[in-house]
């Protein structure tokens, strides 16, 4: 079987998120994600009522990200669909996220702050999803001038260094980069 040739016509239920950076001032970026899930067929309740095809879930998450520190100054979030009453109140758990910063160990700090029990997995879902995002408008917004357009090692170690195989430390564009920067890269067994 292909599963990349799947028939379209079979489809059950879909899932979009999309997440957009914007240039707000100089001193930060403001990054705004949104979850769809929605049930392409007539489903039933356990109780045997037929349920059309609708929308399920749709949320929506802002952080404003200060750029020098990468930290979620502030936090907003709607949730205009939900299969819940309860869920409605969940955009409240997502103030314990203000003053995060995005950088390693973000997704554990999210997960144990408004995951499982404590929160909404769709909220936290979408989060996580928006914190990747965020660094890509980061390292977008500080392209756009060339006096922003430089990289510090603790930046280079903090948020690219062993994130993937093509960032592995001793890989080649981790020490292209380096050369470029001036900067000396830590061998893995100095990392503290």
């Amino acid at each position: 079987m292909n599963l990349l040739k799947v028939d379209q016509d079979a489809k059950i239920q879909s899932r979009s998120i999309e997440i957009v950076s914007y240039e707000c001032d100089d001193e930060h970026i403001i990054v705004c994600g949104e979850l769809r899930d929605r049930r392409l067929v007539q489903t039933y309740t356990l109780e045997g009522t037929l349920r059309e095809p609708a929308a399920v879930h749709q949320m929506r998450i802002c952080i404003k990200v200060a750029v020098r520190t990468l930290a979620i100054e502030e936090i907003e979030a709607e949730l205009p669909r939900v299969p819940h009453e309860e869920c409605a109140e969940m955009y409240r758990t997502l103030e314990e996220i203000k003053g995060f910063t995005l950088s390693r160990g973000f997704s554990s700090r999210v997960r144990r702050k408004i995951g499982g029990r404590s929160g909404c997995i769709h909220l936290t879902t979408l989060l996580l999803a928006m914190a990747p995002a965020a660094l890509q408008g980061y390292w977008v917004h500080n392209d756009r001038k060339p006096e922003r357009r430089k990289i510090s090692g603790e930046h280079l170690e903090h948020y690219l260094v062993d994130t993937c195989r093509v960032w592995r430390r001793e890989g080649p564009l981790v020490q292209k980069i380096a050369a470029a920067a001036g900067i000396r890269i830590k061998e893995k067994n100095e990392e503290s």
